[in-house]
């Protein structure tokens, strides 16, 4: 097999509702939808997406530049020589790893329906039957955070994430809030997106949310500040997770040799790919530091991506974020996802298991 055709389309998909946090508030998903065709015209989809850097979007004529030339004539199941010429062809371009992602990520679709199996089973198979999923909770007023509760939780999800931002004091009255209408069976997780300046800050916060009894606390600190969140692991009885602070292999290395973090967020996209997130997640492994599949949030193709990692790596410690393509309005993609009692499914069939809709992929293009 041989790839024949590579090209990024890029699109604009409208989330359900404009969604808030220390990052700003997004109303639409624009990213980058990756086909690769092969010889026997079996098509690969893979999904840019990305938040940081401008957007995904922006990021389709990388892929038809410079990566694939790259790609064209090669064999889909060579993701490794596949990876090594995007580093050299992308050297310093860290943005640029979810282009790399998406590109790798259709190649594994086509490796995937040749082989007659699910990605998951190109990366080892299966290590569990079930994902448990954490949905995300807008920075909004407490009567709004709690509507949008009621109706996750009625769906059957059993984590709820509460995102941060500057005002800590709503943050406390959310937690507050959601005990009181939920009890201790709810878990909740938090995420500061960088929220917090300096160690003491985030010192003084988090100690505010221990009676809340949270899983986690996503990074409370600028991505760099590794000390900072060392500083602040050693001084709470809650979790510290990284998040912005791991994008590379090297990056988790890091991470874990200054003992900054109890779990680390793993993404597809920042990565640079499906089997370089499972690096991530099997050094994480190695050291005993926890792990969760994190999301941007992405459509279809990129949830199915982060779905066929999840269920592949040896451990994933609390509830992850693997249901971007349920804050979305629409899709480019009808997709082999389903949720079931706040757990995801693993998907069944050839490939990622997604297939493209050409008239919603034309819908939501940008001309």
């Amino acid at each position: 097999m041989k790839v024949t055709r590579l090209e990024a389309v890029p699109v604009s998909v409208p989330l359900r509702e404009p969604f808030t946090s220390a990052l700003g508030t997004q109303t639409t998903s624009d990213y980058g939808i990756v086909l690769a065709e092969a010889d026997d015209g079996s098509i690969g989809l893979g999904e840019i997406s990305l938040i940081w850097h401008g957007d995904g979007a922006a990021l389709c004529e990388t892929v038809d530049t410079l990566l694939a030339p790259a790609v064209i004539g090669a064999d889909p199941f060579e993701l490794t020589r596949f990876q090594a010429e995007a580093a050299r062809i992308l050297a310093f371009g860290r943005h640029s790893l979810a282009a790399v992602a998406a590109v790798e990520t259709a190649l594994l679709d086509l490796a995937g329906q040749a082989a007659g199996q699910p990605v998951y089973n190109l990366l080892g198979g299966r290590a569990r039957d079930r994902v448990p999923l954490s949905m995300s909770l807008p920075v909004a007023p407490v009567p709004e955070v709690l509507a949008r509760a009621a109706e996750l939780t009625a769906r059957g999800f059993r984590t709820l994430k509460v995102k941060g931002a500057g005002d800590h004091d709503l943050l406390i009255e959310v937690l507050a809030a959601l005990r009181r209408e939920h009890g201790p069976a709810l878990g909740l997780r938090v995420d500061l997106n960088m929220a917090c300046p300096l160690a003491k800050d985030a010192v003084r916060l988090v100690r505010r949310l221990e009676p809340y009894d949270v899983l986690s606390v996503e990074q409370p600190l600028p991505a760099g500040d590794l000390a900072g969140m060392a500083e602040l692991r050693a001084a709470t009885s809650v979790p510290i997770m990284a998040d912005e602070s791991v994008w590379s292999a090297e990056d988790a290395w890091r991470v874990l040799r200054a003992r900054a973090a109890d779990l680390v967020n793993v993404y597809v996209p920042e990565a640079g790919g499906i089997t370089a997130a499972r690096r991530i997640a099997d050094l994480c492994a190695a050291a005993g530091t926890g792990v969760v599949v994190g999301s941007m949030p992405e459509l279809g193709i990129g949830t199915a991506a982060a779905a066929h990692l999840a269920f592949s790596v040896p451990r994933l410690d609390q509830p992850s974020d693997v249901a971007g393509h349920l804050y979305h309005a629409g899709d480019v993609v009808t997709a082999d996802l389903v949720v079931e009692d706040g757990h995801l499914l693993p998907p069944t069939a050839p490939g990622l298991g997604v297939r493209l809709d050409p008239d919603r992929l034309d819908r939501y293009r940008i001309r």
